[in-house]
């Protein structure tokens, strides 16, 4: 029994029958990429920031706030052009 794939859902980079399911699932892999912690690649907006700075150094709580409260506007801004993107498909 063959199934039809919801092209929607699940978009395809490799065989698209369309611009616009191109567009989706390139949007789809930004979005995995930069948010998904599963995607096994290393994005610095869905890492949490400590006091521990690295190598031997540590940061104030003032400025672990900061560093984390930045990435979180910097995150939401890009989230929402990435939604404004996938409504105009």
């Amino acid at each position: 029994m063959s199934e039809t794939r919801d092209r929607v859902k699940n978009p395809s980079i490799n065989f698209p029958e369309s611009q616009d399911e191109a567009l989706r699932a390139v949007i789809h892999g930004v979005r995995s990429t930069l948010f998904s912690p599963h995607s096994g690649t290393y994005s610095p907006l869905s890492e949490e920031r400590t006091t521990d700075a690295g190598l031997g150094h540590t940061r104030s709580q003032q400025q672990t706030d900061w560093l984390n409260e930045a990435a979180s506007i910097i995150k939401a801004v890009i989230e929402d052009r990435l939604d404004d993107m996938e409504r105009a498909v």
